[in-house]
């Protein structure tokens, strides 16, 4: 196992980085979900909201580093047998994760600074960016949400073509994301 990528398999630092973040998005979706269909006055909902805001943060972090070492590594090809359109279709699955995988912890603090609360990370409070408004969290919030769910759709679709990959077509392309040897 290589620490970079090669244009075979991607290296453990890119592997260790899409595993964690796949850990850290799904407990972000369990602890979003959760608190969002809490009442308001839930005495858990503050510690919930807490922990969703610094998981939130915490995966852009993670995210801006695995697309800077994406940027300065080999990027491993996508096997010669795919047609271009699913060619296609895979890298516009991979840079719509990363714009949502971005975009979402960025439209969250702004939520946040838009109804005049602190934003939480981890045991200190962030700066605002911008200030209180009635109107930006109307937008805001359907458009976290709607994150979420399109989240959900491509996540489902990068794991659907994962498994078809390696069971159907059995060309290694899940193993090269894996801690798993080729066959």
């Amino acid at each position: 196992m290589t620490i970079r990528n090669t244009a075979q398999r991607w290296g453990i630092v890119q592997q260790s980085l899409h595993w964690l973040i796949v850990a850290l998005a799904f407990g972000q979706l369990a602890v979003g979900f959760t608190f969002a269909d809490m009442p308001t006055d839930d005495p858990t909902r503050p510690f919930l909201f807490r922990v969703h805001a610094s998981i939130g943060l915490t995966i852009l972090f993670v995210i801006l580093i695995r697309f800077l070492w994406r940027l300065i590594n080999p990027v491993a090809t996508l096997p010669d047998t795919l047609p271009p359109w699913q060619k296609a279709l895979a890298r516009t699955t991979h840079y719509l994760l990363y714009l949502i995988l971005i975009g979402m912890p960025i439209v969250g603090y702004l939520l946040v600074n838009a109804t005049g609360e602190a934003v939480p990370f981890y045991t200190i409070q962030l700066p605002a960016v911008i200030g209180p408004t009635k109107s930006l969290p109307h937008i805001l919030l359907p458009l976290h949400a709607a994150g979420a769910f399109a989240l959900i759709a491509l996540v489902v679709l990068h794991a659907a073509a994962a498994l078809r990959h390696e069971l159907v077509l059995k060309d290694n392309t899940l193993r090269r994301m894996t801690f798993l040897p080729f066959r």
